[in-house]
């Protein structure tokens, strides 16, 4: 799939990614200290990968992982990464009071799991054909690191149900 973007007089093709394709990948800093590098980071385990744009949107992405959370252990060939898409605006003295800020509200054991971005976002952004940052994102991944399920915004029945589907179709291929 492909975006055309106009900029001024000059047009430039984008490619996006969709379901099937390889995660384009991101680079952050977990809040335990770890560097994840995605999708590397998930190979050989099922993934789902939640990116938020806005601080209100935490209640969002929790609708989605705190119930994959419990469905879903690490242990079992299972990781969930919430990614906080914060940009590369964000000063160095700032950002440390935004991670700290963060960090304290989760607990030890899931802080292998935060890992705010300060890349380029609107780059990121277009890479995965994302255009509504109003709304968390939602990307599950093989464990090749292809995207084989997405959707935006706060978690529902029927959606979850999807998730779920998708899961067990992938846990099915593997066999």
């Amino acid at each position: 799939m492909h975006q055309v973007l106009l900029l001024g007089a000059m047009v430039a093709a984008v490619s996006t990614t969709s379901v099937g394709q390889r995660l384009p990948r991101i680079e952050a800093r977990a809040f335990d200290g770890r560097q994840l590098v995605l999708p590397e980071s998930a190979a050989g385990s099922i993934t789902l990968v939640g990116l938020g744009y806005k601080r209100e949107s935490q209640d969002d992405l929790s609708s989605w992982l705190l119930q994959f959370g419990k469905e879903y252990r690490p242990e079992d060939g299972f990781r969930a990464y919430e990614i906080p898409m914060m940009g590369k605006r964000i000063p160095g003295v700032l950002r440390g009071i935004i991670n700290t800020a963060m960090r304290n509200v989760i607990p030890k054991d899931k802080r292998r799991w935060f890992a705010p971005y300060y890349g380029d976002i609107d780059a990121y952004s277009r890479q995965l054909g994302i255009t509504d940052r109003e709304k968390v994102h939602m990307l599950l991944l093989d464990r090749t690191g292809a995207v084989r399920w997405r959707t935006s915004g706060r978690a529902d029945s029927s959606r979850l149900s999807e998730l779920r589907s998708e899961i067990t179709r992938l846990l099915a291929e593997e066999q």
